[in-house]
């Protein structure tokens, strides 16, 4: 037991998240049968997903039923057992982030099916003229802004499937643009409050509007961009050079055919309601501080509403299973924060720190990127922010900056980068590479992720010391 004297450092109580915190934790010890339990939970469920033993959405809905299971029949017969009940639970799950993700994935199910994407992805190889290098800055290019403004995984979904052909159909390993364009994703993702989920859960739990999120992230989102281009053509010159500069008639027709754009009144359409919702994700603070979360849904549903989809096709491009993890995931951690068991590791790790912001702000940052390369950024992020929460609190000069918020968005998204279990879109390429004939290693893919990962690392670490 580690006693009743380490439960929660003192908190700046304006947060509704960290007002139940602050509740629940007041009638829960430290090192107590419930604490050790909601521990086990979250790390059978981490494990889980980051071995991929089960799917990570059954996961996560398993731990939550677990959480639920233990408080409601344990509890009644042992209170020690109870860790959190289902209107506690809900109090945990941030519905901002639930609706920012939902709006955007409504959005681009409609735009997905213009295969403007694909358009765009075959415009630039047309551009480059047979030069693969241009090519594949190109792309990666385009994959980092489409993040950014997009969910990331949407961004390979619809690109990495034409890259793919595109680099066969020059003679080009298809790692040589599939694997920047991955990393790519996951650095433009950082560059907005839209782009990667770590960014968004973080943004969402400190109340942070889209232009703000932006100011502070996009600089550094683009410095690590650029600095991700230049090392791909270290990484992968002799590819470049050995690549045709051009390809057979028959197969250019075949992919500029793939690559038309259908349906262009609905791309008319998306267009003008994209342009509309970004321009209200920047003014919302002015307009009374509408939440990202109104701000997506309501251009999803004026896009609904002009465009008239086929509703049941369009829910079914939703991807409901993400959703659903990330409810059951905020209610596993929710029982480690109601239970003081972040509580106490936050403390060990101000121990550590002290006083200093300095030593707070790099241990954040590459604690983050570092754990973020081994398993899934996602339940990583979810189950830090309490700690971000309890060290800015405690730490004067970083509550009012939010450092350690910048260094966790930062090392969750750029340490997802250093192998393929580190974040979702890694995932999602390798999936679609094997699908293609091609299959990338756990080993292949860190020879090249490891090295862009220490760079934007080190390059996010001395932005952040410059900047705070």
């Amino acid at each position: 037991m580690l006693g009743n004297s380490v439960i929660f450092l003192p908190l700046n109580i304006s947060h509704p998240i960290e007002a139940t915190i602050a509740q629940v934790t007041s009638s829960n010890e430290v090192g107590s049968t419930a604490t050790l339990i909601s521990v086990g939970i979250f790390l059978l469920v981490f494990a889980a997903i980051s071995l991929q033993l089960l799917h990570e959405t059954a996961a996560a809905l398993l731990g939550a039923v677990a959480v639920f299971l233990v408080t409601y029949i344990g509890g009644k017969l042992n209170s020690s057992l109870s860790i959190l009940n289902f209107e506690e639970a809900m109090r945990f799950v941030d519905w901002n982030v639930i609706f920012l993700i939902m709006g955007m994935m409504i959005f681009m199910a409609i735009l997905a099916e213009t295969n403007v994407f694909k358009w765009l992805a075959f415009q630039l190889y047309r551009a480059s003229k047979g030069n693969a290098w241009l090519l594949a800055a190109a792309l990666i290019t385009l994959t980092g802004i489409t993040s950014a403004f997009l969910n990331d995984v949407t961004a390979i979904l619809l690109i990495v499937p034409l890259s793919i052909q595109i680099a066969v159909a020059i003679d080009l390993n298809p790692f040589a643009i599939v694997i920047p364009e991955v990393l790519a994703s996951n650095i433009g993702g950082a560059a907005t409050l839209i782009g990667d989920p770590p960014s968004t859960i973080v943004g969402s739990h400190i109340g942070l509007s889209f232009g703000e999120y932006l100011v502070h992230m996009a600089p550094i989102a683009i410095i690590c961009m650029i600095a991700l281009i230049i090392f791909n053509r270290l990484q992968y010159g002799k590819e470049y050079e050995g690549a045709k500069t051009k390809i057979s008639p028959v197969l250019l027709n075949k992919l500029a055919t793939e690559s038309d754009i259908v349906n262009h009144a609905t791309l008319y359409k998306a267009l003008v309601i994209g342009a509309l919702t970004f321009v209200l994700f920047f003014t919302a603070d002015l307009l009374g501080g509408i939440p990202p979360s109104v701000v997506a849904l309501t251009g999803a549903s004026l896009l609904i509403l002009w465009v008239r989809p086929d509703m049941h096709h369009m829910l079914r491009e939703v991807d409901w299973t993400t959703l659903i993890f990330f409810i059951g995931l905020f209610v596993v951690v929710g029982g480690l924060e109601a239970t003081g068991a972040i509580g106490w590791l936050a403390s060990q790790i101000q121990i550590l720190a002290g006083e200093s912001v300095t030593l707070a702000t790099m241990m954040t940052t590459w604690i983050s990127g570092t754990v973020s390369a081994i398993v899934a950024n996602i339940p990583f992020t979810v189950a830090a922010l309490p700690i971000a929460d309890v060290l800015s609190a405690n730490l004067p000069s970083a509550a009012t900056s939010r450092v350690i918020y910048w260094a966790l968005i930062l090392g969750a998204d750029l340490g997802g980068n250093a192998t393929y279990l580190g974040s979702a879109p890694n995932i999602v390429a390798v999936g679609l590479l094997t699908q293609a004939g091609f299959r990338l290693s756990f080993a292949r893919f860190a020879r090249d992720g490891v090295p862009v990962t220490i760079l934007t690392l080190v390059l996010a670490s001395i932005w952040l010391l410059l900047r705070y």
